[in-house]
């Protein structure tokens, strides 16, 4: 069984795939705790986009009650939600609603 991405990897997958999608490939301003949805880069569909996009690149599952600002509003937060559904994670650290 491979070793699951690092979190730095899976920061660096998010950012690109939010540029691809919502920024026209422009990764420039997208940092680490850079608002998403309050800022209007992500919208409710848009979240959707990216819960499909964590869950086939990393094989984890987002459940409902994961879906909240404090885990989706930037990228820091998706990429510790997603690091905490790997195999071998902890659940600390993740914000729940």
């Amino acid at each position: 069984m491979p070793n699951p991405p690092a979190r730095h990897k899976v920061l660096a997958d998010l950012r690109t795939f939010v540029a691809q999608w919502f920024r026209d490939g422009r990764e420039d301003g997208l940092a680490e705790e850079t608002p998403l949805v309050t800022s209007g880069i992500v919208d409710s569909a848009g979240v959707v986009e990216v819960i499909e996009f964590v869950e086939r690149q990393f094989a984890v599952t987002i459940r409902d009650e994961d879906v909240s600002l404090q885990n989706c509003n930037t990228l820091g937060g998706w990429a510790d939600l997603v690091s905490s559904r790997l195999p071998g994670a902890s659940r600390a650290g993740v914000k729940e609603p």
